[in-house]
């Protein structure tokens, strides 16, 4: 299930600066409009975010914490933790459309942001190899095979996040269609994740079935015997 919970307070002074390095321009802005925006003391920015260039990405410091904690105590097998783990980044975009399309035009703007980016997308890869590597089997070429499914997952999440970014519903379409994306892409994620099952858990491994769920009727004050064998029976 996708949930769409509110913004996050502590991101709304790093979205009042991201929207105004877009309408000011990133050169032309200076950390005192910036420290203003946020609502804060010049101080306070740097101590907060440090510099203008670390501000544009300041929510994704605390997205990735959240992948990371999230990732440590999940209970899902590894491949549907990481197609989680990247659905959870993706509507972190799509609870704050403003903020994430005004990033993008500042990254089509600014070299420096772009690299920022490509350095943003490779701490998210890392934390999905990580898990991968301590939650696979020790199956052959397991290492390698973890590095090419955590690339694909960030590579694909990518692929529909600029997509996404660059297109623009009317408003009253915005809600049905993002939950469209966000449905596509979780799609894209489990097709992603039954072509690298067998070679990440070994050859014959069946793709991770449903739940299997069993009703049986039985008397009233039927014993554990009478249980454990009327469930057996309504197997397949």
């Amino acid at each position: 299930m996708i949930s769409h919970p509110t913004s996050h307070d502590a991101d709304r002074p790093a979205a009042a600066a991201i929207g105004l390095l877009a309408r000011q321009g990133y050169d032309a802005t200076s950390v005192d409009d910036l420290a203003d925006a946020a609502g804060m003391s010049r101080s306070t920015f740097f101590r907060k975010f440090g510099s203008k260039e670390d501000v544009v990405f300041a929510d994704h410091e605390r997205i990735l914490r959240q992948v990371t904690e999230r990732l440590a105590e999940t209970m899902q097998e590894p491949l549907a933790a990481i197609g989680e783990a990247a659905l959870l980044v993706f509507n972190h975009h799509l609870r704050n459309p403003e903020t994430s399309r005004a990033r993008y035009e500042l990254m089509q703007a600014v070299p420096a942001l772009r690299d920022r980016e490509l350095v943003t997308s490779h701490r998210y890869e890392r934390a999905f190899l990580l898990h991968l590597l301590a939650s696979l089997p020790d199956v052959e070429h397991r290492q390698y095979m973890a590095v090419s499914f955590a690339a694909a997952a960030v590579a694909v999440h990518n692929a529909f996040l600029r997509r996404w970014l660059r297109s623009a519903p009317a408003p009253q379409e915005s809600g049905t269609a993002d939950r469209d994306t966000s449905g596509a892409l979780a799609n894209e994620l489990r097709a992603l994740s039954e072509i690298f099952r067998p070679a990440l858990f070994g050859p014959g491994t069946p793709a991770q079935a449903a739940p299997a769920v069993v009703v049986t009727v039985l008397a009233a004050g039927a014993d554990k015997d009478a249980i454990v064998q009327a469930v057996r029976d309504a197997l397949p």
